[in-house]
């Protein structure tokens, strides 16, 4: 039975996560390749270490420049002006600089079960979000619904709907939007005169050969859109805080100004050893079979348990009901795995704007073998 509790404070979770049990956070820790790591040395010991341009640097905009013809579908001139793109201090920079320009005393969709983080930023600064929930198992998008909603949400006084934020891969389910899905989501926002706030940092971790549908590709949302990357989250360098935004010049020009004066610039090193780095296609089109394998090696471990797995196709994260172990709050049973089994994982309760308790917690496999054996081991027992 679901049923509405108060929500988890998930940092209380983080700060009692132990060592060798860290199932619990939204960052890899895995090593970042090598080649990376001797670029960002090189760069730093070159003293390459000073302000970089506010739009970031020139070899890393070209070198964005080309994946995105290559891999997202959309030609861009890391030359234009007004920017048609902008190096960020991580998708959260970019997500910062969008609410402040356009989304005060407006309200913005998304979609249940949500990363908090994009309710958080939105309400933080002057606007308001509103969940629309995901469907069953396959958390599928009730088209129609979503049309009703927004006709009403843009005709109201306070707060009217002004734009849909969509994550995909989502975090926390690993759900992959279908192109059906974002093609109606794409009617609606033209539709409704909506912006469109695309979150695809996890756009090459995506598994079982199922296909990254970036809004990049469809033209007539891009005029309406921001679509946000990061570095950090598919090179395993989240400390790095580095991503890129891009969206139509009219658009850019007023976020350029917002993001320029919040953090000024970005880390350089990094984004001349990144630069670098994205030359070679294979160092990120073969991350989603990487981390597959090690999805997969944990979902074998775990048939050991009596956690049962729900749909993952992309991100780093795993969905597990614990229906058949115990009937406690997802909170409490979460705090009680931490303290007495030393395994950390993050109730999915924090993803629902009502903590709505499914008796589902999130696990976050992008770790070493060693870490995902040793918590299957201790959950064996249960």
């Amino acid at each position: 039975m679901v049923t509405a509790r108060t929500k988890p404070d998930i940092r209380l979770i983080t700060r009692m996560v132990p060592r060798d049990g860290n199932l619990v956070q939204g960052q890899s820790e895995l090593a970042i390749s090598p080649d990376l790591a001797s670029a960002a040395a090189a760069e730093i010991a070159a003293s390459r270490n000073h302000y970089s341009p506010a739009e970031g640097t020139v070899i890393l905009r070209e070198a964005v420049a080309k994946k995105i013809a290559a891999f997202n579908g959309l030609v861009v001139d890391p030359d234009a002006r007004p920017n048609e793109f902008l190096i960020t201090h991580g998708g959260t920079g970019a997500l910062v600089a969008i609410c402040h320009t356009y989304l005060k005393n407006a309200s913005v969709l998304v979609f249940e079960p949500y990363y908090p983080y994009h309710t958080k930023i939105v309400e933080e600064f002057g606007g308001a979000t509103v969940p629309f929930p995901l469907s069953g198992a396959t958390l599928s998008l009730d088209v129609e619904g979503l049309r009703a909603r927004c006709s009403e949400l843009v005709r109201r006084e306070n707060f009217p709907l002004r734009a849909i934020i969509v994550c995909t891969p989502v975090n926390p389910t690993g759900k992959v939007f279908t192109r059906h899905e974002l093609e109606s989501i794409a009617e609606i926002c033209e539709e409704f005169d909506l912006l469109c706030i695309s979150d695809e940092v996890y756009e090459h971790l995506i598994f079982d050969g199922k296909k990254h549908e970036s809004m990049l590709r469809y033209p007539d949302l891009y005029d309406r859109s921001f679509v946000c990357f990061s570095f950090g989250k598919v090179y395993h360098c989240t400390g790095w805080k580095l991503g890129y935004c891009i969206a139509p010049p009219q658009l850019m020009k007023e976020f350029r100004k917002v993001h320029q004066f919040n953090c000024f610039t970005c880390n350089s090193p990094a984004q001349f050893a990144l630069a670098e780095f994205l030359q070679q296609k294979e160092n990120y089109l073969q991350l989603g079979n990487f981390l597959q394998k090690k999805r997969d090696h944990f979902l074998n471990l775990m048939q050991q348990t009596k956690f049962k797995p729900l749909p993952s196709f992309g991100s780093y994260f795993q969905l597990y009901s614990y229906a058949a172990v115990s009937d406690e709050s997802e909170k409490d049973f979460a705090i009680r795995l931490t303290k007495e089994y030393g395994v950390a994982t993050i109730p999915t309760s924090a993803f629902y704007k009502d903590g709505t308790d499914n008796k589902v917690l999130r696990f976050c496999f992008a770790k070493k073998e060693s870490t995902q054996e040793e918590a299957a081991n201790r959950l064996i027992k249960l």
